[in-house]
């Protein structure tokens, strides 16, 4: 038996017997069939597959699966047709025609009363779906304990470094025992996943093809690439190599957070123990890029302050450093750096009608038809009680707003969007519904509604890079 049979034989899968998920039984009865959206990440894809084996042990043909992404983006996948259960696994935003959602984020918004919810902080949503929704594993432990792994970033207790996560080929290695050979596939799988995600059809023909198995996933991955003739593994791992020599001519030398406005995109400075990298330089044809090359070019950075140009910006530690991390960054930045804009931005007024402008611009742009669009069900299930404008002498007012809002924005007339206009939220609303993540990386998204948008990155990069002049990651971490 070689290596490959040795890992495909220590998968092991049992048949459910017993549903773990709320009204699960009920549900089964009413949808025979469902559609099943997933984030585009290893835990994603996983949780995809995971919750796609337990619907049909109890009794839910699957039938299919389209990935979600945050922004615009989640208001463009399609809805199912009509008696199709919709499902949506590793997502923080709920969705209105969700009858199922189960998610490991801190928290979750936009979740709306009478959805099948399943909420655990757990290491991976894929591992919460396995082990604990399901009655027996689906995924093997040591698929989850990789996926988890993957999905915190916790690369230094296994004593991995930059290149081996950025790695594309996977080629047997007869002087490593079999969890390694296995490990080193694993990572392969998430590395060309990534990869390949933005290709037409990709993820959703990977859920719907692979069995819950690392090994099935990177059999079905290399299929696919083949015959789509994607770019070979050795095509990826010579533009990362690309990728990487550009970024390292971006390098900068130790700066100051007030160095951040003239920074330039793609440039990375030092700032005490902390990266800063402005955007992610050049991804163009040749590049390839991978969000783990700034550590390879840091290596002793223990914290990492990213800008990008679409309106986010994330903190993260090093997850290749053995030092503990004892700060939970999202508190740091939300409850420290955040209430600094709080009353500038609570001054800025987004209206309904720029909401769903930036929700639904890319339906219209992509021509896309049955997309599940952004609703007044949806806007009040974000911010329910922050919302303003609803009063009225006209008794039919709030009637009114809710019938235009649940028509899709490229039909609506230019009157009809003045009206939305007058019903609205605080941009600091808006940034706070947008924004989380783990301990160990935070997001503070949303902010492209700002007026200032580029103004307003800065100055919190700035702040954010101030508070962080003090932190630094303490002694070594016990594994």
């Amino acid at each position: 038996m070689d290596i490959l049979d040795k890992i495909g034989s220590i998968e092991s899968h049992f048949v459910i017997v017993e549903s773990g998920l709320q009204n699960m039984r009920e549900l089964a009865k009413e949808y025979p069939t469902a559609k099943v959206f997933f984030h585009k990440d290893l835990d994603g894809i996983t949780s995809a597959i995971s919750i796609k084996k337990y619907l049909e042990d109890n009794g839910v043909k699957v039938i299919d699966a389209e990935p979600i992404q945050y922004g615009s983006e989640e208001y463009t996948v399609k809805k199912a047709g009509p008696g199709v259960m919709n499902v949506m696994v590793d997502f923080a935003h709920g969705k209105t025609i969700m009858q199922i959602h189960t998610d490991h984020h801190d928290k979750q918004v936009g979740v709306e009363a009478g959805t099948s919810t399943s909420f655990v902080k757990t290491p991976s949503n894929a591992e919460f779906i396995s082990n604990v929704i399901s009655t027996s594993n689906i995924f093997s432990q040591s698929d989850i304990d990789l996926i988890s792994m993957v999905d915190n970033a916790d690369f230094a207790k296994h004593d991995l470094t930059p290149d081996d996560i950025m790695r594309a080929t996977f080629k047997l290695d007869k002087n490593l025992d079999v969890s390694k050979n296995k490990q080193m596939m694993g990572l392969v799988v998430n590395k060309l996943a990534l990869t390949y995600k933005a290709k037409p059809d990709f993820l959703a023909k990977l859920v719907m093809t692979a069995k819950p198995s690392l090994m099935s996933m990177f059999n079905v991955i290399v299929d696919l690439a083949k015959k789509s003739g994607y770019k070979t593994p050795e095509e990826i791992e010579s533009g990362t190599e690309t990728y990487k020599t550009q970024r390292a001519g971006k390098v900068m030398d130790t700066g100051k957070p007030s160095d951040v406005p003239s920074m330039g995109n793609g440039q990375s400075m030092m700032i005490g123990n902390t990266v800063f990298q402005k955007g992610a330089g050049f991804m163009g044809k040749g590049n390839q890029y991978d969000r783990y090359t700034i550590f390879g070019l840091w290596p002793d950075a223990h914290y990492l302050v990213t800008q990008w140009p679409m309106g986010m910006i994330q903190v993260s530690g090093n997850p290749f450093s053995k030092l503990k991390n004892d700060h939970h960054l999202g508190d740091l930045v939300m409850q420290t750096v955040m209430p600094m804009f709080k009353s500038k931005l609570e001054g800025e007024k987004i209206g309904l009608d720029r909401i769903m402008w930036e929700f639904e611009r890319d339906i219209s742009k992509k021509g896309i038809e049955g997309a599940v669009g952004f609703n007044w069900a949806d806007f009040f299930a974000l911010f329910s009680d922050k919302i303003k404008g609803m009063d009225s002498k006209n008794d039919n007012w709030p009637n009114m707003i809710k019938d235009i809002a649940n028509r899709p924005y490229a039909s609506m007339s230019k009157k009809q969007k003045e009206i939305l206009s007058k019903v609205y939220v605080s941009a600091w609303d808006v940034i706070m519904a947008s924004s989380g993540g783990h301990k160990n990386i935070t997001n503070i998204s949303g902010l492209s509604f700002v007026k200032d948008t580029k103004g307003l990155m800065n100055d919190i990069c700035v702040e954010i890079l101030k508070m962080m002049e003090s932190k630094k990651l303490t002694s070594k971490e016990e594994f």
